[in-house]
């Protein structure tokens, strides 16, 4: 999984590179106004790096609760915030405590263990 992830966050950042690149050659062809341009392409970088951890948590809080990690980043990848909207109502609620069999945290209402698959009390 951990490799998965990091493909998808290389991915990403290929993403911004190129992204980083194509306003300003577009502005300097247009002779469009510099402050516009850089002002767009300041928060072009804001909102990709908010994407980017916004992925990041869904991921974790998946993996935390014993939700399927990476079918959780895709949907909220390709379907956005309806995406993150749906991961919000569908995850396992309650709040998080590390199982007394393996440490990793776990919703406190499982009785089993999504990582160890041991019965705890």
């Amino acid at each position: 999984m951990k490799h998965s992830l990091k493909v998808v966050v290389g991915g990403l950042g290929m993403l911004a590179l190129q992204s980083l690149l194509m306003p300003s050659s577009v502005f300097a062809q247009n002779g469009g106004d510099a402050l516009f341009g850089t002002s767009l392409c300041g928060f072009a970088i804001v909102v990709l790096a908010l994407n980017i951890a916004l992925l990041f948590w869904v991921y974790k809080d998946a993996e935390k609760r014993g939700a399927s990690a990476g079918a959780w980043l895709l949907v909220v990848f390709f379907f956005g915030l309806l995406g993150l909207l749906l991961y919000l109502i569908a995850r396992p609620k309650g709040k998080l405590v590390p199982c007394s069999e393996c440490g990793k945290q776990k919703p406190i209402t499982d009785a089993i263990c999504p990582h160890c698959g041991k019965r705890v009390a």
